[in-house]
């Protein structure tokens, strides 16, 4: 029997579109997903007295942190949400984004022996670590409910309202923005590898240059309209408004910032497709 006449279960192929996902063979390795998913919890809290514990802990201690430096001492305006839900929900947004972003884009670095011995769809480990921090979200995000709920019962605002049904997509919106940018650099990376150092100090600046700890309200004047042009603004203030009705966003701000996460997510997918032919090589 000749090679070609033998019928092959898989075939891989170099992808012809720069921008393909590939979700047919993602979908088929979805238990891999799920692997790297439990591996990647595994390895953050091995060896580790409260575990994933930790994830409640930081959002409070954050929180408490806000409260006594930008709320009473540097007396920052909350727009008439109370200081613990406005910056609970601030330190967990951040502390997503963030996370998200950091990971994403040490992707190639941090798994370039596996990538170097066995083939799957590079994009698994992406949505994996989507997963994992959606994980570690939703316990976060399952605190700040239960603090809402208590200051509702308590006679704060209502906790019903339609508003809240927009909170998925805000979150996809997140995943977008973060997802596209960490493989922007993931894929720099390989090559320049301090820029990875230079992330970390980039975001702990970049926090205080958008409303994170403070609404854009209290931004005034021309800066005003610099914070507007950042398209994560968007983001945090239309999070603010579905959760509580405050906020200072508009239509323009959003398709803009809609605009810049689709350019970032293309952007991202077309460097991660080009580099991970050659990283190998490379790192």
């Amino acid at each position: 029997m000749n090679f070609d006449d033998y019928k092959w279960d898989t075939v891989i192929e170099a992808k012809q579109n720069p921008f393909s996902v590939g979700l047919k063979q993602i979908a088929e390795y979805r238990d891999l997903i799920f692997l790297f998913v439990k591996r990647d919890i595994a390895v953050t809290y091995k060896q580790t007295i409260l575990g994933p514990l930790w994830y409640l802990f930081q959002p409070v201690f954050t929180t408490v942190m806000f409260i006594i430096v930008f709320n009473h001492v540097a007396s920052l305006g909350t727009n008439d949400v109370p200081p613990v839900l406005f910056y609970s929900i601030g330190a967990i947004l951040w502390s997503f984004f963030s996370s998200l972003l950091t990971v994403q884009a040490r992707v190639f670095y941090a798994n370039k022996d596996i990538f170097g011995k066995v083939y799957f769809p590079r994009l698994t480990v992406p949505i994996a670590i989507i997963f994992g921090e959606l994980l570690k979200f939703a316990i976060q995000f399952g605190l700040f409910v239960i603090i809402f709920v208590i200051y509702v019962i308590n006679g704060y605002g209502s906790f019903l309202s339609l508003k809240l049904l927009f909170l998925p997509l805000i979150m996809l919106w997140i995943i977008l923005m973060a997802t596209g940018l960490g493989l922007m650099i993931s894929s720099i990376t390989t090559r320049y590898r301090d820029l990875a150092k230079a992330l970390e100090f980039f975001l702990s600046m970049f926090m205080y240059a958008i409303p994170v700890v403070y609404p854009l309200s209290e931004v005034s004047g021309k800066l005003r309209l610099v914070f507007a042009l950042n398209p994560i603004t968007a983001i945090l203030e239309c999070f603010r408004y579905c959760c509580f009705g405050t906020g200072e966003v508009s239509l323009k701000m959003i398709l803009y910032s809609v605009g810049w996460t689709l350019i970032i997510l293309f952007g991202g997918i077309l460097l991660f497709n080009k580099n991970e032919k050659v990283f190998v090589d490379v790192i």
